[in-house]
């Protein structure tokens, strides 16, 4: 079968490493499979994978017919619709002969209206978690429609499994605040006030400003902020250190998650209702503190680096047999069977010539960016407020 995987560009967060993965195992399992981006590709991803591009970026108003006509020359047996609103408007123009499958990747609305809004248009929906799935399932004329599978990653292999390890740890969210950012400098100090003098490996985009910030903190040499890097530097850093610090108000799925834990780090969350709680076990495979007390979160990272090793082989297994991308496609490979055998659907626009895309007005972004960027703060340094305005992101 020739089955595509629609995405906006290659460093889609952790939507292009799932694309890929499926890409890789559904091409290994015979079908022809293509990852095709709005934008230009700017990594070399490998010759398994067909990566293709419409050469277009972000809101670009010829996106729906550009993606029509790359469907008309290239036909698909099945069409994998991932978090670009600049391909949803050609789902109702669709042909027939094309099998449609949208998958949600976020709990916010802006992430699955299109789903609910194509419901009719569409042969499956996925979700990438039971906490996504939530949001909208209620919502659906035909909940039978609706999938959950879990993302899965190749993981690369763990070239010392058994060496020791320092107390070193892992914050992969830049200085963005629903990641948990303002959290990680409440934490360091309350940290060093408890006796702990490791290693925190800082990733993400982080601003001067925001830097400034990291600077001022006591024993801040001991921080070293990476800023944006590959995964493989990701992988290899997980490989020596103890702890990942999980403290996202929102968390869909956690590919982070999964990825720092197969290579033997220990998460430590907040303990809300995110997806990183259908990855961990409480007190097994990870540990959990109550919302905002930076005391408690402090004394779990302190016990996860002082007892790593009654937690290190049962986080490389949960990681490594339960969310391996081989485990995931069994998942899409039964999806793929399902809807194959359905009948065709005749869309509600099909042979119409599709509208410019428009992007949706945001009415954040309205306003000016230092108050954006001064509520932004606001709500960072309040993990409860954030966690509960965590579905307005994107409105």
């Amino acid at each position: 079968m020739k089955l595509c995987w629609l995405l906006p560009t290659d460093h889609s967060g952790g939507i292009s490493p799932v694309a890929f993965s499926c890409c890789q195992q559904a091409t290994a399992n015979g079908h022809e499979a293509t990852m095709l981006l709005l934008a230009p590709p700017t990594i070399i991803i490998g010759d398994d994978v067909r990566v293709s591009s419409l050469k277009l970026y972000a809101s670009a108003p010829e996106t729906p017919r550009k993606l029509l006509q790359w469907l008309y020359d290239n036909p698909q047996d099945i069409v994998f619709f991932n978090a670009c609103s600049e391909f949803d408007p050609v789902i109702p123009y669709l042909l027939p002969t094309i099998k449609c499958v949208y998958v949600v990747h976020d709990t916010a609305p802006p992430y699955w209206h299109s789903a609910l809004e194509d419901e009719d248009n569409i042969e499956a929906i996925v979700a990438v978690s039971e906490t996504v799935a939530s949001k909208f399932r209620h919502r659906l004329k035909q909940p039978q429609k609706l999938y959950v599978i879990h993302n899965g990653c190749l993981f690369p292999e763990i070239l010392d499994k058994d060496s020791t390890r320092k107390d070193e740890l892992i914050f992969l969210g830049g200085d963005n605040p629903t990641k948990g950012a303002f959290d990680v400098l409440k934490l360091w100090k309350q940290l060093f006030l408890q006796g702990f003098r490791g290693k925190l490996h800082w990733f993400g985009n982080v601003t001067s400003e925001f830097r400034n910030k990291i600077e001022q903190l006591p024993n801040s040499e001991h921080i070293q902020v990476h800023g944006y890097v590959q995964r493989d530097k990701l992988f290899s850093t997980a490989a020596s250190a103890k702890v990942l610090l999980m403290l996202s108000r929102v968390e869909p799925f956690g590919m982070a998650t999964i990825e720092a834990m197969s290579m033997g780090c220990v998460p430590v969350a907040w303990d809300v209702d995110t997806g990183t709680k259908e990855i961990i076990t409480a007190n097994q495979t990870g540990l959990f503190a109550p919302l905002g007390n930076m005391q408690v979160l402090a004394r779990q990272v302190l016990y996860a680096c002082e007892n790593y090793h009654t937690f290190s082989n049962a986080v490389i297994e949960r990681a490594r047999s339960d969310f391996d991308e081989s485990v995931m496609w069994k998942s899409y490979e039964y999806l793929i069977n399902e809807i194959s055998s359905l009948e065709p659907i005749t869309r509600s626009k099909q042979g119409q010539k599709p509208p410019k895309f428009q992007p949706p007005v945001r009415r954040f972004q309205l306003l000016h960016p230092r108050l954006r960027s001064a509520i932004r703060e606001f709500i960072g340094r309040s993990p409860s407020l954030g966690y509960w305005l965590r579905d307005m992101r994107g409105l």
